[in-house]
């Protein structure tokens, strides 16, 4: 239901005081919902199952879920999309779209030093936060980091002439 219907969040009540990284239920459902063909695929070590699922057309038509015995050890999540261009008025994902895409990935492993992020199948050498903020300096720019807690992470450093900053939101 996570991702093939729409509104299944338990985020709605405006009283409740919560952190929460979502609204109403949407989130990856819209990857599916402007996709050609969006997969889903989950190991989960502790029930020793491997779950899968395809939908097509839009999340139109639902694929049959697969689910099997694993014995791996490790617990993985791995979402594939291709996008339905058509939706975006394009015929093709051009450069500019194809960087901004790759450098959300970079971004998802920064900021996730407990997962392994893969980009097309080749694993993002990105383990932590310091290395992903070290992608924007020059090799021996010195800098100061801080863990403020476990949602914060800042670098600060200096910068010749204008002023630069990286930042995002998610």
């Amino acid at each position: 239901m996570i991702f093939g219907h729409l509104l299944t969040s338990s985020n709605y009540d405006d009283n409740e005081k919560k952190v929460t990284g979502g609204r109403n239920g949407y989130g990856a459902k819209l990857a599916n919902i402007f996709s050609t063909e969006f997969s889903v695929e989950t190991l989960d070590t502790n029930a020793h199952k491997k779950y899968k699922q395809t939908w097509t057309e839009n999340m139109y038509k639902a694929g049959k879920a697969s689910i099997t015995k694993s014995s791996v050890k490790r617990g993985y999540t791995q979402i594939s999309f291709k996008p339905d261009l058509a939706k975006f008025g394009m015929e093709h994902l051009d450069k500019d779209i194809v960087a901004l895409m790759s450098k959300r990935v970079y971004d998802i492993a920064g900021c996730n030093s407990s997962v392994k992020v893969y980009l097309n199948g080749s694993l993002i050498p990105i383990r932590n936060f310091t290395a992903y903020c070290k992608l924007y300096l020059p090799k021996d720019q010195k800098c100061v980091f801080d863990k403020i807690n476990d949602r914060w992470e800042v670098c600060v450093t200096h910068s010749e002439g204008e002023a630069e900053q990286v930042s995002f939101v998610n």
